[in-house]
């Protein structure tokens, strides 16, 4: 059964214009190195907007076949060792962009998706 590992937060305070740079180049990066993340079905990125005090809320939402697919990209990841350690070097969670105390991680599993509109 797929997951779905959902990450949000704020930008940091001045930062709109180097979180958009940081995020463009991440997403340019894991797209020029998929065969780093075989775990990942998807990868989707949008922003909150007419959301009252939740507007500019930005999320990133994972897609992963099952839990298991979920660890083992986690445990493959670990500490960013080998290859990872360019993914760190281009994650803009590192890079001071984010507002941090903003930050929600949530893993959701889908229902009725064979009712889906899609």
């Amino acid at each position: 059964m797929p997951i779905f590992e959902v990450e949000s937060w704020l930008v940091a305070d001045g930062k709109e214009e180097e979180h958009g740079e940081a995020m463009s180049r991440w997403l340019r990066w894991v797209n020029e190195h998929r065969e780093l993340f075989p775990e990942w079905r998807s990868v989707r990125y949008f922003v909150k907007t007419i959301a009252g005090e939740e507007s500019e809320r930005h999320l990133i939402i994972w897609e992963y076949d099952s839990l298991a697919a979920f660890e083992a990209y986690k445990a493959s990841r670990g500490d960013y060792q080998g290859p990872y350690a360019e993914y760190k070097e281009n994650d803009p969670y590192h890079k001071g962009v984010f507002n941090h105390q903003s930050m929600k991680v949530e893993v959701w599993k889908d229902l009725e998706r064979s009712l889906w509109i899609e």
